[in-house]
Protein backbone atom coordinates (compact mmCIF):
# COMPACT_ATOMS: atom_id res chain seq x y z
CA UNK A 1 0.00 0.00 0.00
CA UNK A 2 1.47 3.33 -1.43
CA UNK A 3 0.78 6.43 1.15
CA UNK A 4 0.96 10.12 1.43
CA UNK A 5 4.36 11.19 1.96
CA UNK A 6 3.81 14.07 -0.73
CA UNK A 7 1.73 15.94 2.22
CA UNK A 8 4.17 17.11 5.11
CA UNK A 9 1.45 16.50 7.69
CA UNK A 10 -1.87 14.29 7.74
CA UNK A 11 -4.71 16.71 8.85
CA UNK A 12 -7.66 15.84 10.63
CA UNK A 13 -10.96 17.00 8.72
CA UNK A 14 -12.05 19.98 6.26
CA UNK A 15 -13.40 22.93 7.56
CA UNK A 16 -16.96 23.90 6.52
CA UNK A 17 -16.86 26.26 2.82
CA UNK A 18 -19.46 26.18 0.65
CA UNK A 19 -21.06 28.59 -2.38
CA UNK A 20 -24.56 29.69 -3.53
CA UNK A 21 -27.42 28.84 -6.26
CA UNK A 22 -28.40 26.39 -8.99
CA UNK A 23 -28.37 27.64 -12.88
CA UNK A 24 -28.94 31.29 -11.42
CA UNK A 25 -27.21 34.36 -13.20
CA UNK A 26 -27.30 36.49 -9.91
CA UNK A 27 -23.91 36.90 -7.89
CA UNK A 28 -22.97 35.51 -4.90
CA UNK A 29 -21.17 36.20 -2.21
CA UNK A 30 -17.62 35.88 -2.99
CA UNK A 31 -16.12 37.55 0.10
CA UNK A 32 -12.28 36.14 -0.09
CA UNK A 33 -11.64 33.44 2.43
CA UNK A 34 -8.43 31.20 3.52
CA UNK A 35 -7.83 27.97 3.23
CA UNK A 36 -8.31 26.42 6.35
CA UNK A 37 -6.13 26.07 9.12
CA UNK A 38 -5.25 22.30 10.50
CA UNK A 39 -5.61 23.79 14.82
CA UNK A 40 -8.87 25.15 13.86
CA UNK A 41 -10.37 21.91 12.14
CA UNK A 42 -12.29 19.67 13.81
CA UNK A 43 -10.79 16.72 15.76
CA UNK A 44 -12.61 13.94 13.98
CA UNK A 45 -10.77 11.91 11.18
CA UNK A 46 -13.75 11.99 8.48
CA UNK A 47 -11.83 13.84 5.92
CA UNK A 48 -8.26 12.92 6.28
CA UNK A 49 -8.17 10.40 3.27
CA UNK A 50 -8.70 13.57 1.21
CA UNK A 51 -4.95 14.18 2.15
CA UNK A 52 -3.80 10.72 0.77
CA UNK A 53 -1.78 10.05 -2.27
CA UNK A 54 -3.95 10.16 -5.53
CA UNK A 55 -6.48 7.26 -5.46
CA UNK A 56 -4.63 6.60 -9.29
CA UNK A 57 -0.99 6.49 -7.23
CA UNK A 58 -2.66 4.37 -4.39
CA UNK A 59 -3.44 0.15 -4.03
CA UNK A 60 -6.01 1.91 -1.38
CA UNK A 61 -9.18 3.65 -2.14
CA UNK A 62 -10.98 5.25 0.58
CA UNK A 63 -14.68 6.73 0.70
CA UNK A 64 -15.59 5.61 -3.19
CA UNK A 65 -19.16 6.60 -3.48
CA UNK A 66 -21.64 3.76 -4.87
CA UNK A 67 -25.13 3.90 -5.27
CA UNK A 68 -27.56 0.97 -5.50
CA UNK A 69 -29.47 0.01 -8.30
CA UNK A 70 -31.86 -3.12 -8.23
CA UNK A 71 -32.65 -3.92 -11.92
CA UNK A 72 -35.20 -6.48 -13.48
CA UNK A 73 -35.18 -9.34 -12.33
CA UNK A 74 -32.59 -9.26 -9.26
CA UNK A 75 -33.42 -10.66 -6.05
CA UNK A 76 -31.15 -7.49 -4.72
CA UNK A 77 -30.04 -4.42 -5.27
CA UNK A 78 -25.98 -4.19 -6.54
CA UNK A 79 -23.17 -1.50 -7.32
CA UNK A 80 -19.63 -1.64 -8.56
CA UNK A 81 -16.47 -0.70 -7.61
CA UNK A 82 -13.92 0.82 -9.63
CA UNK A 83 -11.35 -1.87 -8.21
CA UNK A 84 -11.91 -5.82 -7.13
CA UNK A 85 -10.75 -5.62 -3.48
CA UNK A 86 -8.02 -7.87 -2.49
CA UNK A 87 -10.36 -8.24 1.63
CA UNK A 88 -14.35 -7.12 1.62
CA UNK A 89 -14.75 -3.67 1.43
CA UNK A 90 -15.79 -1.35 4.94
CA UNK A 91 -19.02 0.01 4.00
CA UNK A 92 -20.21 3.19 5.00
CA UNK A 93 -23.24 5.59 5.39
CA UNK A 94 -23.04 9.01 3.09
CA UNK A 95 -22.51 10.95 6.32
CA UNK A 96 -19.73 8.07 7.24
CA UNK A 97 -21.46 7.94 10.98
CA UNK A 98 -23.26 4.48 10.72
CA UNK A 99 -20.48 1.31 9.32
CA UNK A 100 -22.21 -1.10 7.60
CA UNK A 101 -21.97 -4.79 8.08
CA UNK A 102 -20.76 -7.76 5.93
CA UNK A 103 -23.17 -10.15 5.76
CA UNK A 104 -26.13 -8.23 7.22
CA UNK A 105 -26.46 -5.23 5.27
CA UNK A 106 -24.14 -6.42 2.43
CA UNK A 107 -22.30 -9.27 0.67
CA UNK A 108 -19.25 -9.38 -1.47
CA UNK A 109 -17.61 -12.57 -3.44
CA UNK A 110 -14.09 -12.43 -3.34
CA UNK A 111 -12.77 -11.68 -7.07
CA UNK A 112 -15.49 -9.52 -7.55
CA UNK A 113 -16.17 -5.65 -7.68
CA UNK A 114 -19.54 -5.86 -7.11
CA UNK A 115 -21.43 -5.52 -4.01
CA UNK A 116 -25.01 -6.86 -3.28
CA UNK A 117 -27.46 -5.79 -0.84
CA UNK A 118 -29.06 -8.17 1.62
CA UNK A 119 -32.51 -8.80 2.64
CA UNK A 120 -32.88 -6.81 5.33
CA UNK A 121 -29.95 -4.12 4.33
CA UNK A 122 -30.09 -0.86 6.08
CA UNK A 123 -28.36 0.50 2.99
CA UNK A 124 -30.34 2.65 0.70
CA UNK A 125 -31.29 1.82 -3.11
CA UNK A 126 -33.84 2.73 -5.66
CA UNK A 127 -35.12 0.43 -8.85
CA UNK A 128 -34.35 0.68 -12.01
CA UNK A 129 -37.80 2.05 -12.67
CA UNK A 130 -37.27 4.38 -9.94
CA UNK A 131 -34.26 5.98 -12.32
CA UNK A 132 -36.15 6.68 -14.95
CA UNK A 133 -39.37 8.00 -13.87
CA UNK A 134 -42.55 9.08 -16.17
CA UNK A 135 -42.59 12.55 -17.81
CA UNK A 136 -43.76 14.91 -15.21
CA UNK A 137 -43.20 12.96 -12.02
CA UNK A 138 -41.00 14.38 -9.10
CA UNK A 139 -37.72 14.74 -9.29
CA UNK A 140 -36.85 13.84 -13.18
CA UNK A 141 -34.79 16.10 -15.73
CA UNK A 142 -34.95 15.07 -19.17
CA UNK A 143 -36.42 11.61 -18.38
CA UNK A 144 -33.92 10.70 -15.26
CA UNK A 145 -33.82 10.70 -11.70
CA UNK A 146 -32.69 14.17 -10.67
CA UNK A 147 -32.40 16.50 -7.74
CA UNK A 148 -29.97 19.15 -6.26
CA UNK A 149 -28.95 19.65 -2.25
CA UNK A 150 -28.36 16.20 -0.78
CA UNK A 151 -30.73 14.04 -2.38
CA UNK A 152 -28.25 11.79 -4.41
CA UNK A 153 -25.98 12.33 -1.43
CA UNK A 154 -27.80 10.29 1.10
CA UNK A 155 -27.81 7.59 -1.24
CA UNK A 156 -24.61 6.86 -1.48
CA UNK A 157 -22.82 4.57 0.85
CA UNK A 158 -18.71 5.10 0.90
CA UNK A 159 -16.56 1.63 0.07
CA UNK A 160 -12.84 1.77 1.53
CA UNK A 161 -10.82 -0.97 0.74
CA UNK A 162 -7.51 -2.15 -0.63
CA UNK A 163 -6.34 -3.60 -4.55
CA UNK A 164 -4.06 -4.99 -6.28
CA UNK A 165 -2.33 -2.63 -9.24
CA UNK A 166 -2.74 0.93 -10.12
CA UNK A 167 -5.94 2.26 -11.73
CA UNK A 168 -5.53 2.24 -15.75
CA UNK A 169 -5.10 6.25 -16.12
CA UNK A 170 -2.26 7.97 -15.01
CA UNK A 171 -1.50 11.66 -15.64
CA UNK A 172 2.05 12.39 -17.69
CA UNK A 173 4.40 14.50 -16.07
CA UNK A 174 4.85 17.93 -18.41
CA UNK A 175 7.12 20.38 -18.62
CA UNK A 176 6.37 23.39 -16.19
CA UNK A 177 4.26 25.88 -17.11
CA UNK A 178 3.25 26.69 -13.68
CA UNK A 179 7.35 27.70 -12.88
CA UNK A 180 5.92 31.31 -11.47
CA UNK A 181 3.58 29.79 -9.03
CA UNK A 182 5.85 26.87 -7.92
CA UNK A 183 8.52 29.01 -6.93
CA UNK A 184 6.49 31.12 -4.81
CA UNK A 185 5.02 28.08 -3.47
CA UNK A 186 7.97 26.62 -2.32
CA UNK A 187 9.26 29.86 -0.94
CA UNK A 188 6.36 29.47 1.00
CA UNK A 189 4.95 32.82 0.23
CA UNK A 190 1.52 34.42 0.51
CA UNK A 191 -0.41 32.89 -2.58
CA UNK A 192 -3.96 33.81 -4.06
CA UNK A 193 -6.22 31.34 -5.97
CA UNK A 194 -8.63 33.17 -7.88
CA UNK A 195 -11.53 30.08 -9.21
CA UNK A 196 -13.74 31.46 -12.34
CA UNK A 197 -16.39 29.05 -13.54
CA UNK A 198 -20.23 27.79 -13.65
CA UNK A 199 -21.81 25.48 -10.97
CA UNK A 200 -19.52 23.52 -11.07
CA UNK A 201 -16.48 25.74 -9.70
CA UNK A 202 -19.37 27.66 -7.05
CA UNK A 203 -19.31 24.39 -5.59
CA UNK A 204 -22.41 22.13 -6.24
CA UNK A 205 -23.19 19.40 -5.07
CA UNK A 206 -20.47 18.95 -2.87
CA UNK A 207 -21.18 18.13 0.63
CA UNK A 208 -19.88 21.09 2.26
CA UNK A 209 -21.56 23.41 -0.28
CA UNK A 210 -24.32 25.80 1.86
CA UNK A 211 -27.23 24.75 -0.04
CA UNK A 212 -26.33 20.56 0.54
CA UNK A 213 -24.57 21.33 3.96
CA UNK A 214 -24.66 17.70 5.59
CA UNK A 215 -22.01 15.76 6.53
CA UNK A 216 -19.30 15.08 6.00
CA UNK A 217 -19.43 18.22 4.91
CA UNK A 218 -16.35 18.16 2.47
CA UNK A 219 -15.64 21.55 0.56
CA UNK A 220 -15.81 22.27 -3.48
CA UNK A 221 -12.93 21.70 -5.92
CA UNK A 222 -11.64 25.24 -5.43
CA UNK A 223 -11.37 25.06 -1.63
CA UNK A 224 -9.99 21.68 -2.10
CA UNK A 225 -7.43 22.82 -3.81
CA UNK A 226 -6.08 25.40 -1.70
CA UNK A 227 -6.35 23.30 1.13
CA UNK A 228 -3.91 20.43 -1.01
CA UNK A 229 -1.55 23.09 -2.08
CA UNK A 230 -1.14 24.64 1.40
CA UNK A 231 -0.71 21.52 3.51
CA UNK A 232 2.01 20.31 0.65
CA UNK A 233 3.95 23.69 0.21
CA UNK A 234 3.55 25.31 3.86
CA UNK A 235 2.62 27.98 2.16
CA UNK A 236 -0.50 29.75 3.71
CA UNK A 237 -3.21 29.89 0.88
CA UNK A 238 -6.04 31.83 0.25
CA UNK A 239 -9.20 31.42 -2.34
CA UNK A 240 -11.61 33.97 -4.25
CA UNK A 241 -14.28 31.90 -5.49
CA UNK A 242 -16.22 33.86 -8.39
CA UNK A 243 -18.07 30.68 -10.21
CA UNK A 244 -21.46 31.26 -10.41
CA UNK A 245 -24.06 28.56 -11.34
CA UNK A 246 -25.29 28.51 -15.12
CA UNK A 247 -22.95 31.05 -16.37
CA UNK A 248 -20.77 30.49 -19.77
CA UNK A 249 -17.45 31.58 -20.46
CA UNK A 250 -18.81 35.19 -21.51
CA UNK A 251 -19.65 36.15 -18.43
CA UNK A 252 -15.98 35.82 -16.86
CA UNK A 253 -15.32 38.98 -19.00
CA UNK A 254 -17.61 40.90 -16.32
CA UNK A 255 -15.83 40.28 -13.65
CA UNK A 256 -11.95 41.28 -15.22
CA UNK A 257 -11.93 44.22 -12.49
CA UNK A 258 -12.80 42.42 -10.06
CA UNK A 259 -9.98 39.42 -10.91
CA UNK A 260 -7.74 42.41 -11.13
CA UNK A 261 -8.12 43.81 -7.78
CA UNK A 262 -7.87 40.66 -6.32
CA UNK A 263 -4.03 40.76 -7.34
CA UNK A 264 -4.20 36.49 -7.84
CA UNK A 265 -1.12 34.01 -7.97
CA UNK A 266 -3.32 31.90 -9.96
CA UNK A 267 -6.31 31.92 -11.52
CA UNK A 268 -8.61 28.53 -12.89
CA UNK A 269 -10.84 29.19 -15.28
CA UNK A 270 -13.37 26.28 -15.58
CA UNK A 271 -16.38 26.72 -18.28
CA UNK A 272 -17.66 23.08 -20.81
CA UNK A 273 -20.89 22.65 -19.04
CA UNK A 274 -23.34 24.75 -20.16
CA UNK A 275 -21.67 25.54 -23.48
CA UNK A 276 -23.43 23.34 -26.69
CA UNK A 277 -21.54 24.93 -29.43
CA UNK A 278 -19.05 23.10 -31.55
CA UNK A 279 -15.47 23.02 -30.08
CA UNK A 280 -14.61 25.64 -32.55
CA UNK A 281 -16.67 28.52 -31.29
CA UNK A 282 -16.04 27.37 -28.18
CA UNK A 283 -11.79 27.59 -28.70
CA UNK A 284 -12.47 31.03 -29.93
CA UNK A 285 -14.24 32.22 -26.65
CA UNK A 286 -11.65 30.63 -24.58
CA UNK A 287 -8.75 31.99 -26.38
CA UNK A 288 -10.43 35.37 -26.23
CA UNK A 289 -10.91 35.18 -22.44
CA UNK A 290 -7.53 33.69 -21.86
CA UNK A 291 -5.95 36.62 -23.43
CA UNK A 292 -8.28 38.83 -21.03
CA UNK A 293 -7.23 36.93 -18.10
CA UNK A 294 -3.41 38.01 -19.15
CA UNK A 295 -3.56 41.28 -19.52
CA UNK A 296 -6.06 41.82 -16.21
CA UNK A 297 -3.78 40.20 -14.76
CA UNK A 298 -0.55 39.36 -16.39
CA UNK A 299 2.08 38.09 -13.35
CA UNK A 300 -0.36 35.21 -12.62
CA UNK A 301 -0.48 31.81 -13.78
CA UNK A 302 -3.73 29.88 -15.60
CA UNK A 303 -4.69 26.32 -15.40
CA UNK A 304 -8.00 25.79 -18.08
CA UNK A 305 -9.54 23.58 -16.62
CA UNK A 306 -11.59 20.59 -18.84
CA UNK A 307 -15.10 19.72 -17.52
CA UNK A 308 -17.29 16.28 -16.57
CA UNK A 309 -19.42 15.11 -18.81
CA UNK A 310 -23.07 15.11 -18.41
CA UNK A 311 -25.11 11.95 -18.98
CA UNK A 312 -25.31 12.87 -22.34
CA UNK A 313 -22.49 11.15 -25.05
CA UNK A 314 -18.95 12.82 -23.93
CA UNK A 315 -17.93 13.90 -27.56
CA UNK A 316 -18.60 17.68 -26.77
CA UNK A 317 -16.88 17.14 -23.68
CA UNK A 318 -13.70 15.50 -25.38
CA UNK A 319 -13.64 18.28 -28.33
CA UNK A 320 -13.83 20.92 -25.55
CA UNK A 321 -10.66 19.10 -23.96
CA UNK A 322 -9.14 18.59 -27.15
CA UNK A 323 -8.85 22.83 -27.72
CA UNK A 324 -8.47 23.52 -24.33
CA UNK A 325 -5.33 21.11 -24.70
CA UNK A 326 -3.91 23.16 -27.29
CA UNK A 327 -3.75 26.72 -25.49
CA UNK A 328 -1.13 25.14 -23.12
CA UNK A 329 1.81 27.65 -22.95
CA UNK A 330 4.45 29.39 -20.82
CA UNK A 331 2.26 30.47 -17.22
CA UNK A 332 -0.72 28.51 -18.77
CA UNK A 333 -1.86 24.56 -17.81
CA UNK A 334 -4.58 22.67 -18.92
CA UNK A 335 -6.42 20.29 -15.86
CA UNK A 336 -7.69 17.30 -17.89
CA UNK A 337 -10.52 16.12 -15.73
CA UNK A 338 -12.64 14.90 -18.90
CA UNK A 339 -10.38 12.13 -19.69
CA UNK A 340 -10.25 10.20 -16.20
CA UNK A 341 -13.98 11.13 -15.73
CA UNK A 342 -14.61 8.97 -19.26
CA UNK A 343 -12.36 6.30 -17.73
CA UNK A 344 -14.07 6.23 -14.59
CA UNK A 345 -17.57 5.95 -16.40
CA UNK A 346 -16.20 2.31 -18.11
CA UNK A 347 -16.51 0.89 -14.59
CA UNK A 348 -19.02 3.08 -12.41
CA UNK A 349 -21.88 3.99 -13.01
CA UNK A 350 -22.86 8.08 -13.42
CA UNK A 351 -25.20 7.96 -10.89
CA UNK A 352 -21.89 6.48 -8.35
CA UNK A 353 -20.14 9.63 -8.62
CA UNK A 354 -22.46 12.62 -9.87
CA UNK A 355 -23.97 14.92 -7.20
CA UNK A 356 -27.57 15.15 -9.23
CA UNK A 357 -27.47 12.58 -11.49
CA UNK A 358 -27.01 15.12 -14.70
CA UNK A 359 -24.31 17.63 -14.87
CA UNK A 360 -22.68 18.63 -11.02
CA UNK A 361 -19.88 16.29 -9.17
CA UNK A 362 -20.17 14.29 -5.71
CA UNK A 363 -17.30 14.58 -3.01
CA UNK A 364 -15.36 12.39 -4.94
CA UNK A 365 -16.09 14.30 -7.86
CA UNK A 366 -14.85 17.51 -6.54
CA UNK A 367 -11.78 15.68 -5.66
CA UNK A 368 -10.72 14.39 -8.62
CA UNK A 369 -10.89 18.04 -10.12
CA UNK A 370 -8.86 18.73 -7.19
CA UNK A 371 -6.00 16.14 -7.63
CA UNK A 372 -5.80 16.71 -11.38
CA UNK A 373 -5.90 20.17 -10.74
CA UNK A 374 -3.19 19.71 -7.45
CA UNK A 375 -0.65 17.25 -9.98
CA UNK A 376 0.24 20.16 -11.88
CA UNK A 377 2.09 21.11 -9.78
CA UNK A 378 3.92 18.28 -8.33
CA UNK A 379 4.19 16.18 -11.54
CA UNK A 380 7.06 18.70 -12.93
Amino acid sequence: MRHASWLASGVASLALLGGAGFLQAADKDTTSRPAADASALPADDSYKHVFHEPFWNSTKMDCEPVFFVKDKGQDFATAKLLFVPAAPPALRSPDLATVYEPGKDFTWKSGSNVIELLKDSRIPFKTVEEMSPPKGAKNTLQGVLWSEGHFFHDLQPQASYEHAGLWTWQPTASEPKLARSITKLKEQRAFKVVAIGDSITEGYNASGFKKVAVPPRQPAYPELLALLLERHFGSAVSLKNLGIAGTKADRAFTQLEQLKSERPDLVTIAYGMNHGERPELFEATMRKLLAAVREAVPDADVVLVSSMTQRLPATKFIGYRDVLLQMAGENVAVADVTTPWIELLKTKSFTDISGNNFNHPNDFGHRLYALVIFQLFTMV
